[in-house]
């Protein structure tokens, strides 16, 4: 009987990354009574935080209209509902591997609306790095408005800057980089003129014109708005929970927008949904906002729970959904 490997491989980072994910989980519930927990939350308003799936699913959306300017950028011009199907389904993917949801998004549209792979991962690349620059900006206006929350969350987290300190104080760091460098210059060298080398000079050079393509796309001002909308249902679809519990619902508007610039780091971390790491920064949060220990943790557990089904729900939806959209008949 045969093994595939990378099979293997990809059940061992699943499972790997997921006890990570259960071990935060642990840590933080393990002296909880969970009669008290569940105490908690059914006195929340659960029918709040069904209200606010909607604003997840709207920005989600959004997201694939995005997605669908960069991609008409390059000259093609798949149908709407496949790029918004393949955005929702990225994240029921996500679920299954991390960040394989990325790489099934590319490559689902890449086999039903027939554009190269390359072209695909080229304009996701790019509308992701529009996501990374406008969750710091979120970040950086939130620690502007509310220095001192952050001040205290690092005091309170000193785990955060012994890690940093940890690392860059280790000599393996710098072994590593050295390393990198001496085999990035090996290859840009002695072994510049084999065909891997060659295939890689053709993709930047080929992501260099795209990119210059992607630059003068008239499109930029939509491209903003979408950005803008995309994060307001995000943030919407997070601080509207807050309403649900009456020890969150007076916290105001502020006090949401730091916890949610706080979820963005948590799912950074590459665990299955940010399951652990979400969690941690939202009970962290909540306490330094003067939220009890046993009350955050029956937020985060609600709240992440009910929003990770239906994440699931209308991403299987998309998967589903994906072979079945109405397309052009090539001659």
């Amino acid at each position: 009987m045969k093994v595939n490997m990378d099979s293997v491989k990809s059940l061992l980072k699943t499972l790997f990354s997921l006890s990570l994910g259960l071990l935060i989980i642990w840590a933080m519930y393990r002296n909880t009574d969970m009669g008290e927990l569940w105490h908690i939350i059914k006195s929340a308003n659960i029918g709040v935080i069904l209200a606010s799936l909607i604003f997840g699913l709207i920005g989600n959306t959004i997201r694939g209209l995005r997605w669908e300017l960069f991609v008409n950028s390059l000259g093609y011009h798949p149908p709407r509902a496949s790029i918004v199907y393949a955005t929702l389904g990225n994240y029921a993917v996500n679920f299954v591997l991390p960040r394989a949801g990325d790489i099934w998004r590319c490559g689902v549209v890449s086999r039903y609306d027939s554009i190269p792979f390359s072209k695909t991962l080229e304009t996701f690349l790019v509308d992701k790095m529009v996501d990374i620059v406008a969750g710091l900006v979120i970040i950086f206006i939130s620690v502007l408005l509310y220095i001192d929350f952050f001040a205290s969350y690092l005091r309170d987290n000193p785990q955060f800057t012994d890690g940093l300190t940890n690392m860059f104080s280790s000599v393996w760091i710098y072994v590593i980089l050295a390393v990198v460098v001496l085999i990035i210059g090996l290859m840009c060298t002695l072994f510049r003129k084999t065909s891997f080398m060659e295939k890689i000079y053709k993709f930047f050079s080929t992501l260099k014109y795209d990119l210059k393509l992607i630059s003068k796309m008239k499109e930029k001002k939509r491209i903003i708005i979408y950005t803008i909308l995309v994060w307001l249902c995000f943030y919407l679809y997070f601080y509207i929970c807050f309403y649900a519990f009456d020890f969150t619902k007076d916290l105001g508007p502020l006090a949401g927008l730091i916890v949610f610039a706080m979820t963005n780091i948590g799912i950074s971390v590459p665990v299955q949904g940010g399951i652990g790491p979400w969690h941690f920064v939202v009970i962290s949060s909540l306490l330094i906002l003067g939220v009890a220990e046993k009350e955050a943790l029956a937020f985060a557990g609600a709240v992440f729970t009910i929003q990770s089904v239906w994440q699931i729900l209308y991403g299987l939806f998309g998967v589903i959904a994906m072979p079945y959209v109405k397309r052009e008949q090539k001659l």
